[in-house]
């Protein structure tokens, strides 16, 4: 299959998700923008009172040409002349028609500097099949007696997890896919699969008096981070309230691993469990993952963790396989660093990156301050890593805030220097 059998409707849902996330990285940007889904899906940066200069609508032009690969066609330039969203699905149904056979995703940069992965279509089809089955209970444990009808989606679907879930797998199932959000939630009905991140369902778990009101047949999928066993518990573990007990809100609730470079690997329905491979994904020799190809040998992926395996088929995830990165010609592990400044008594949570605009390259640093810390903290905290981390783990700048960064999928992001 080919990326002409995308219609424009699928783009114009891509397109808009993808200006609004590019949108709402601009500094300043994002205030003017409503929430992703209350957003019109010609979202038009020529007349909506968003003023782009240049040089943010060549980021976005090339955004959009990226993710759909107009540079293999020649037609990158189309979408320099664009300025709003159904414009640039257009352009996009007139390369994909071209049988183009790739899209592009972008990674969060949460593990250094952004990059595009390309994916073959027919690959990430032949996964889209692989979970219809799984959800229609062909492979879990407890097998379903309704189909999913609906797929309502809280993801953005320009990125890997939401364009799976929320484009090709409703393409597979033959339903239709809704796009919501936390704002504009719609009422769920018996047979709806809600596709959410963890943040999300985080908020969903807190909102009891929204999720009680759920038909007891709603199932739901997180992926781009873990997803916290309480959350889990609280949407899918029965329990009781005045004197009587209250259904929960998900009939099932499936934890997706996998990432930008590799899409989705495995699978499993609780936070005890160990994820079981997806359809086509096998156990390397080395105890890494790779991809099933007809007629050809397995190709390795990406896995960014270290794996723990029950068996050929299920694994724990044990940690993160956080590269090191090179300062003042010293290998320097981010993670090493984040944990030290965390053992601080006046820290809650620290993150720790490679300065994008230091010359030469040096760390930096976001902290998270405990409840009730005075002011003057900051300054104890970098006398502390200025005596106790060595000079080239030491952070060149220190920024402090309530929260840790995240992206609208979750995942740790990037701070401004």
């Amino acid at each position: 299959m080919d990326t002409s059998a995308l219609d424009l409707c699928d783009l114009t849902r891509a397109c808009r998700d993808l200006a609004w996330s590019e949108i709402s990285s601009m500094p300043s940007m994002a205030a003017r923008l409503t929430a992703r889904c209350s957003a019109s899906t010609s979202i038009d940066w020529s007349t909506k009172g968003l003023a782009l200069d240049s040089l943010a609508c060549m980021q976005l032009a090339t955004a959009a040409a990226t993710w759909c690969n107009a540079f293999d066609k020649g037609f990158e330039d189309l979408f320099l002349a664009k300025r709003n969203v159904a414009d640039w699905a257009t352009a996009m149904r007139r390369v994909t028609g071209l049988g183009g056979k790739h899209l592009t995703f972008s990674t969060s940069g949460s593990t250094g500097t952004r990059k595009h992965i390309r994916h073959q279509l027919r690959i990430l089809m032949d996964e889209a099949d692989a979970w219809a089955s799984l959800l229609n209970g062909e492979q879990t444990k407890s097998r379903s007696d309704f189909p999913i009808k609906r797929v309502v989606m809280l993801a953005p679907t320009h990125h890997i997890y939401g364009f799976i879930w929320g484009v090709l797998l409703p393409m597979a199932l033959k339903v239709p896919a809704i796009d919501a959000d936390l704002q504009t939630l719609p009422e769920l009905f018996s047979g709806d699969l809600v596709v959410a991140v963890p943040d999300q369902w985080a908020w969903l778990a807190r909102s009891q008096h929204l999720t009680e009101s759920w038909p007891a047949t709603v199932k739901g999928i997180s992926s781009t981070a873990p997803l916290p066993a309480e959350v889990h518990r609280l949407l899918t573990a029965a329990a009781p309230a005045q004197n009587k007990v209250t259904k929960p809100p998900l009939a099932q609730l499936l934890h997706i691993y996998g990432s930008a470079e590799t899409a989705g690997l495995a699978w499993r329905d609780g936070p005890d469990q160990p994820y079981t491979l997806a359809a086509g994904r096998l156990r390397t020799a080395a105890n890494g993952i790779a991809l099933e190809q007809t007629g050809a040998d397995p190709a390795d992926l990406a896995v960014q963790d270290e794996l723990e395996w029950v068996d050929e088929q299920r694994f724990h995830v044990v940690g993160r396989l956080d590269s090191c990165v090179q300062v003042g010609g010293h290998n320097v592990s981010p993670a090493w660093v984040s944990a030290q400044l965390a053992s601080h008594a006046g820290v809650a949570h620290a993150a720790i990156r490679l300065s994008n605009s230091a010359k030469p390259p040096r760390l930096k640093a976001f902290i998270v301050l405990k409840p009730a810390a005075q002011p003057q903290l900051q300054q104890q905290i970098e006398n502390w890593a200025a005596e106790n981390l060595p000079w080239y783990a030491n952070p060149g700048a220190f920024t402090y805030g309530a929260v840790l960064p995240r992206s609208s999928m979750g995942k740790l992001s990037d701070w401004p220097d």
